[in-house]
This record gives C-alpha cells, sequence and structure tokens, in this order.
C-alpha cells in the first residue's frame, strides 16, 4: 500500500542522525561505466580511469559512443575487458529501491508512533507537550483504568482535535506547576502567568470550545467519548491549580452526560459498544473514588447518578488474562463503592431499609469470599512478573472491602479494632508502591485505588504505631506526585491522628466519644491552606440538622 504524502514523515525515527547525501554533479554522457553508475564525474582516462582506481572501483571500461542511447551495447570481443566487465558488475553497488510498509498490520494502533516521533501536523510548541503526554501521563493513566481504551489513548488524541487540546493542556499545565510553581513559596505567583501556563490555557480554552461544538448535534457515541475523556483530563488540570470545586462541577457534569446517555439508549445514533463502556467504568471508577474521599464534595450528587450494574458480577478464573480480571474487578469494585458510598461517614440505616441493606451486604461479602482464593493464587504465580503490582493493587482493595462490610453498622467504630492485623497486611502491600528514589519530573502516578486504601487504614485503625507507618507510606509514595495535592491530605489526615491520640487512655484505647471521622474540606491553594472538618462517630444531630463538627486550620 503506498504512503501518502506526508504521512510517510510520521513513520520515521526522527531522533536518528540525517544521512549524509552525495552532492550532484552534471552528468557525464562520455565517462566510463563504473562512474556512471556511481553518479560521479569520470576523468576519462583511456583505457581505464583514474578516478576509479583512485576510489579501490574495477573500472568497467567505456561504452560505444555510436551506440544509440537507451540501447544495450554488445561487449567487446575481447575476452579480458568481457573479463573486467563482469567482475565489475559484481563488484557494483545494487540500486536500492523504495520499500513499501504496512504499518498498520505490523504494529498495534498505540505502538504506530515510535517513541520519539512528533506527528508533523503539530506546531513546534505542541512537540514538548505532546512529547511529556505521550511518554509519561498516557502511561499514568491507563495504569489508572486498566481498560483497552485508556491504554489505547493516543490513538484518540491523533484523531480527535478536542482531545488532543485536552491532553496538550494537561502536559502544558504539568509543566507550568513544574517550572513556575515554588510549593514552599506561599507567594507564588498564578500557574498562567509563566509561558507554559498560558500555553495550557491556550489549549484548554480550544478544548472547551470544540466540546460545545460537538454537543451542538446532540449526543452521539463521537460526543460522548470525546466528552467524557476531555472532562476526564479537565479535571486533572484543574486539581493542579486547586480548584476543587471546578473539579467537583466538571464530574458531575460527566456524570449528566452518562445519564442523559443511558437514558437515549432508544436512539438509533447511540450505540454502547465496547469502548463506550470502558469509557464509563474508568469515569464511574474515578468518580466513586473520590467521592469515598473528603475532598470533594460534589460527588455526593454524582454517585446518586450512576447506575449499579445489574448483571451478576462475573468472577474470572485463574487462566483469564490481566485485562479481564482487571475489568472483572473494576466493575465489581464500581457497584460496591457505589454501596459504601450510601452508607457511611456515619448515616444511619432505617429500619425500613435494614433489610436491603443486610442482602446487599451479604451479596458483596459472597462475592469477596470468591475473589480472596483467587488472588492468592494470582500471586503467587506472578510474583516474579509485571503483573503483581496490579494484582497487590486488587488484593489490597478487597481487604478493606472486607473490613468495611464488617463493620460499617458499628456507630462506635470499635468493630474496626479487630482487624489489626489486615490493617497491617494492607500497608505492607502498599509499601510495594514506594519508589525506590525519588521522581526526577512530577507525575500522575498515584492510583486511584491506592489514595482510598491508605487513607481508610489511617483514619479507620487506632494502633497508633499502624497509623504512623501508614502516614510514612503515604508520603514517601506520593513524594513529587502532584495529582491529589498529597501534601495537604498528608496534613489532614495527620490532624485526625492528632485529634483522636487526645482522647486516647492510659491503656492506648481511644472510646467512641474521641474517634471521629473527616466530612470535608475547605482548599485556598493560592496561600496553601485548608480547613478540615471533622465529626465525633457518635454525635447526635442537632435540631436544625447539623453535626457538631470539629474544624482544624492545616497549612501545606
Amino acid at each position: 500500500m503506498p504512503v501518502a504524502p506526508g504521512q510517510y514523515w510520521d513513520l520515521i525515527e526522527r531522533n536518528q542522525p540525517p544521512t549524509k547525501r552525495r552532492a550532484n554533479h552534471a552528468k557525464v554522457r562520455t565517462g566510463c561505466t563504473t562512474c556512471k553508475n556511481r553518479r560521479v564525474k569520470c576523468d576519462e582516462r583511456k583505457p581505464f580511469c583514474a578516478r576509479c582506481e583512485k576510489s579501490g572501483y574495477v573500472c568497467a571500461g567505456y561504452e560505444n559512443p555510436n551506440a544509440k542511447r537507451g540501447r544495450d551495447v554488445p561487449p567487446p570481443s575481447t575476452s579480458g575487458t568481457s573479463t573486467r566487465s563482469a567482475e565489475a558488475a559484481a563488484l557494483r553497488p545494487k540500486t536500492l529501491q523504495p520499500r513499501i510498509i504496512n504499518v498498520m498490520q505490523q504494529f498495534p494502533v498505540d505502538l504506530v508512533i515510535p517513541p520519539s516521533l512528533t506527528p508533523n501536523y503539530l506546531d513546534d510548541r505542541d512537540g514538548p507537550f505532546f512529547e511529556r503526554f505521550r511518554s509519561q501521563i498516557m502511561m499514568d493513566i491507563s495504569t489508572w483504568c486498566g481498560a483497552d481504551y485508556w491504554k489505547r489513548i493516543l490513538g484518540e488524541i491523533m484523531r480527535d482535535d478536542c482531545i488532543r487540546h485536552a491532553a496538550l493542556a494537561l502536559a502544558a499545565m504539568l509543566q507550568a506547576v513544574e517550572r513556575c510553581s515554588d510549593p514552599s513559596s506561599p507567594l507564588s505567583g498564578p500557574l498562567t502567568q509563566c509561558r507554559e501556563g498560558r500555553a495550557a490555557l491556550h489549549y484548554y480554552m480550544k478544548a472547551i470550545s470544540l466540546c460545545r461544538k460537538g454537543l451542538q448535534g446532540g449526543i452521539t457515541n463521537d460526543t460522548v467519548r470525546t466528552n467524557l475523556t476531555t472532562t476526564f483530563f479537565f479535571a486533572m488540570i484543574e486539581i493542579l491549580q486547586g480548584n476543587i470545586s471546578t473539579v467537583d462541577q466538571l464530574m458531575v457534569n460527566g456524570a449528566m452526560l452518562i445519564r442523559d446517555a443511558t437514558q437515549a439508549e432508544g436512539r438509533a445514533t447511540l450505540i454502547w459498544d465496547q469502548q463506550l463502556i470502558d469509557i464509563k467504568t474508568g469515569f464511574d471508577k474515578l468518580t466513586i473514588m473520590w467521592g469515598l474521599c473528603p475532598f470533594f464534595h460534589g460527588q455526593k450528587e454524582v454517585y446518586t447518578m450512576i447506575r449499579p450494574d445489574d448483571q451478576s458480577h462475573q468472577i474470572p478464573g485463574k487462566d483469564a488474562p490481566l485485562l479481564v480480571i482487571r475489568g472483572c474487578w473494576t466493575r465489581f469494585q464500581n457497584d460496591l463503592g457505589l454501596f459504601m458510598m450510601s452508607v457511611r461517614c456515619g448515616k444511619v440505616v432505617s429500619p425500613e431499609h435494614m433489610e436491603t441493606v443486610m442482602s446487599q451486604k451479604s451479596g458483596f461479602m459472597a462475592q469477596l469470599r470468591q475473589w480472596m482464593p483467587l488472588l492468592d493464587a494470582l500471586l503467587e504465580r506472578e510474583k516474579y512478573t509485571s503483573a503483581f503490582y496490579p494484582l497487590s493493587t486488587i488484593k489490597a482493595s478487597a481487604m478493606t472491602a472486607t473490613i468495611f462490610l464488617s463493620s460499617f453498622l458499628d456507630r462506635s467504630d470499635v468493630s474496626y479494632d479487630l482487624h489489626l492485623q489486615s490493617f497491617l497486611e494492607i500497608i505492607q502491600i502498599c509499601q510495594r508502591f514506594v519508589p525506590e528514589k525519588p521522581p526526577a519530573h512530577l507525575k500522575f502516578t498515584l492510583d486511584v485505588d491506592i489514595f482510598p486504601i491508605v487513607s481508610f487504614t489511617v483514619t479507620k485503625c487506632r494502633d497508633q504505631k499502624t497509623r504512623q507507618l501508614a502516614l510514612r507510606v503515604f508520603r514517601e509514595m506520593t513524594y513529587r506526585q502532584v495529582f491529589w495535592n498529597n501534601q495537604g491530605m498528608l496534613k489532614s489526615l495527620q490532624a485526625l491522628v492528632d485529634l483522636e491520640h487526645k482522647g486516647r487512655d492510659k491503656k492506648g484505647f481511644i472510646p467512641p466519644s474521641s474517634r471521629y471521622y473527616f466530612v470535608g474540606s475547605e482548599w485556598d491553594f493560592e496561600r496553601r491552606e485548608m480547613m478540615a472538618s471533622f465529626v465525633c462517630v457518635v454525635s447526635v444531630a442537632t435540631e436544625t440538622g447539623d453535626m457538631p463538627t470539629v474544624r482544624i486550620p492545616v497549612s501545606f
């Protein structure tokens, strides 16, 4: 298949030095055959030219000047000349013929672009941002979501202008944080004041404009795919700037789009293919995991829009591919997360709903009992492979879910004290994700699964040594990883530990009256301040319905 003009340069490694080409010379009509084939100027010395002798070539002699151009000339009758011509033909360099390669048949879609290649239709300004997204951010996102769509997101960026501008905006904003922001200085200016920040704002506004234009044509597969993907990127851009309320609104808008698309199933223009299912699953996972932490408030509105999976959850076999195992777990985890959001944070289950809640709890526990031996067998088999780490994440998540389901109905939180050994094992698993050395650049590698696991251990395990170990693991695991602004969150978790420690008795036990849960936070990223809010686990609402709240200022 011939390569279209311009496409060829997208298939070449541009980091290779350019091939040196010989300078052009005027064509020689009367030179020797060897010089003609070499396309160099012949000195025409007879019977054999001096240029061939100096260059180490065997001169093939001269053609008959009386022969018509373009016709084969019979070889001379002398045997010496004939032998010399044959030897010259054997030593003569062969003419290179162009070779057409159908790259799409040899490589997967996400590997078509070589590691250091920037598409030729991008501006020079776009190149560094595209390379940063391709070499780092794309890999981080695929680690979170695991679905096939997110592993091949580079193909979407190449095809969709809106997604491409959103990806460039995210990469530019990350570089703006690295080069233009000083986390230790409260006087740091807005990120958009530096060159990278201005570029990020330009890409961001262009992506928003393209999203709006696309939605004018109604809800289709393309618009849902494009808008959910860009919303995912927009949320990370706003987190980098500390705009938590904007993140909340973006996720609410994305959930509303999913709801409208789900209700429009009867339309011929919308088909819930595997690609859209993968996008929705990844988006739901991010929404639910953020909703399970106290730093995002809008997710309380979002989770009511997410529909649980009506189908029974499939338990994969131990021989299933890792992608299938992670997909099955993510769907189960999303439904379990919706259940946790409906009953967590001191919510009292009314008697009329108790039967339904207990039935749901029993169903989740039964499936977790099937997952545990499967995960143990897979971890033993894959201990020396790259699959060990994602499987470890699933194991820690399953253990965390088991502890929660066993204890959430106890409003005093004392039941969590029975799971100290499980908390220790969870933290030991999380220690595997501590990098051996700090990364050279800011990264997005903090997994969406790991943060809720560690924060859950800090808030629910009242053993002082285990808590401090969990805080240390959180600090080391998230060093120079800005996606969650870990310094503010780490100090807010430390504030909760210090608050409860004040009520610890001489035996080290924390009574229910001194136990708290995290209910919210107010961020001021420009001043590097946050107001963390806590409520006692046995508090009773006032006449106005409010809960007595302890507010602690945190600087980071």
